[in-house]
């Protein structure tokens, strides 16, 4: 399954029509920032993992009647935000993991790969580390989600 973060669409009607003004990359940024926040907010044990160990996130930008919504989308196509997340790339997944549990004041995890996904779901400190950890590489990110709007906008 694929988990996602959407904008709801925000349809502000007065008697004399919806208010617009011009999107800016910084906007859009934003926007696309907050979304990554709620994904990870909302994301499994399996997504999670799957980010931490080899990112995939994808921004997702999308006009609609007039409005523009935005998401975040975990996926496999390379992108800007694509290795956003990745912990310690340089080092195994095996090596990696047992580090920053301690870090995160989890349990160790399993030496068994297959086992990570359960021991994510299972360890409350393990999962909320990688939401940290997740949170905090969106915060320091912030250039790359504007490169993705102003990518938009050039496209648009």
């Amino acid at each position: 399954m694929l988990n996602q973060a959407y904008a709801t669409p925000e349809a502000a009607r007065r008697d004399y029509g919806p208010v617009h003004a011009p999107l800016t990359k910084a906007d859009l940024g934003a926007q696309l920032a907050r979304r990554a926040d709620e994904w990870i907010r909302h994301a499994g044990p399996a997504e999670l993992l799957s980010v931490i160990l080899s990112g995939g996130l994808n921004p997702v930008i999308v006009e609609e009647d007039g409005h523009v919504r935005t998401g975040i989308e975990l996926g496999e196509e390379p992108g800007l935000l694509s290795k956003l997340g990745i912990i310690w790339s340089d080092l195994p997944p095996a090596e990696t993991l047992p580090i920053v549990a301690l870090v995160w004041e989890a349990t160790p995890p399993p030496a068994d790969s297959r086992l990570w996904e359960a021991w994510l779901a299972l360890d409350g400190h393990a999962r909320e580390g990688a939401r940290r950890f997740l949170h905090d590489e969106v915060d320091q990110s912030i250039p790359l989600f504007e490169a993705c709007a102003e990518a938009w906008l050039r496209e648009k």
